[in-house]
């Protein structure tokens, strides 16, 4: 930094470099900064004690780009030696992802089951409750959704492991 340029920065006469940051990115604040400046020496010192490390970065050669580190470090939760029973998924029935919508009259229920046939699907109305089961191959699902009345399925559509029912009040 020139000597003329440390002058009129202490004078306060010229812009700071936080000044003209804020000046760009909200047009005409700049100006409201300075006069902040003006009133509270505080400021005024934190914004000096800114520009001076912005300027230090910038002669420096101060890239924006972050230097990124990263280590990965596993540790197994069993103890060494020691077995891990397996868990096997096809002896264990899965909830399904369910979505329930009252369309006033009628509910819609859209339940995934991915890789099983429209024919392995169980469909049950029982008083006001609504199970959906369905096993195929290592795959078991089931779902009891309660109702809020005694209904009858009026439409129903399975396409791509989606199962879509309309549900409408007895």
């Amino acid at each position: 930094m020139k000597k003329n340029e440390r002058e009129t920065d202490e004078t306060g006469d010229d812009e700071s470099v936080v000044e003209s940051v804020v000046n760009d990115v909200l047009p005409g604040m700049g100006s409201l900064v300075k006069n902040l400046r003006k009133r509270s020496p505080e400021l005024d010192q934190k914004i000096k004690e800114k520009d001076r490390e912005i300027k230090k970065r910038l002669e420096e050669g101060y890239s924006p780009e972050p230097t990124v580190t990263h280590s990965v470090k596993i540790r197994s939760l069993v103890p060494p030696g020691r077995k891990v029973a397996e868990e096997r998924p096809e002896n264990k029935t899965i909830e399904p992802i369910t979505d329930i919508f009252n369309e006033g009259d009628e509910l819609r229920v859209v339940v995934e089951m991915p890789g099983v046939t429209r024919e392995k699907i169980r469909i049950a109305l029982i008083g006001r409750s609504l199970e959906i089961s369905a096993k195929e191959g290592g795959k078991r699902y089931k779902k009891e959704i309660p109702l809020p009345w005694e209904g009858k399925v009026s439409k129903e559509r399975y396409q791509n492991g989606i199962l879509e029912l309309v549900l409408e009040q007895k």
